[in-house]
């Protein structure tokens, strides 16, 4: 079970991204593997407003939202007062900004490890970087 990062699933999205490649992979290795994916509901949020941002292109933006809100694996954890009591305590403890203690709580709470591009959030929260991932399930 993986919570991912937005950062990855707007890799994964942006040909132009350097971490395109391996977000890609990782990706589509951790769906084939039968690996539950997880997300707080904000992602779809996060991920259609950078692509469409970086694009340039409100249109990559709604397409790239809608392909994370039918990915045939991932499930988004409401953001409610569950998760946001332990997102709460957790970007306290770990000082962590506030979206990023939504996916370390979302983390927590689904019993997953956090899977983030962003070095601050997998060091503070015990997470691993996609190529770390790979690594350890080749």
């Amino acid at each position: 079970m993986l919570t991912i990062d937005a950062n990855v699933w707007i890799a994964a999205f942006d040909p132009a991204d350097c971490f395109h490649g391996v977000s890609a992979t990782m990706l589509r290795r951790a769906a084939s593997g039968n690996f539950s994916l997880y997300a707080p509901d904000i992602a779809q949020l996060e991920v259609a407003c950078a692509v469409s941002r970086r694009r340039r292109d409100p249109a990559a933006g709604v397409a790239a939202g809608s392909k994370l809100a039918a990915h045939p694996v991932l499930r988004m954890v409401l953001v409610d007062t569950t998760l946001q009591a332990a997102a709460l305590r957790i970007g306290t403890q770990c000082f962590l900004r506030g979206a990023d203690a939504l996916y370390a709580a979302a983390a927590e709470l689904t019993g997953s490890v956090l899977i983030s591009w962003d070095k601050e959030l997998v060091s503070r929260s015990g997470g691993l970087t996609p190529t770390d991932w790979l690594i350890a399930n080749p």
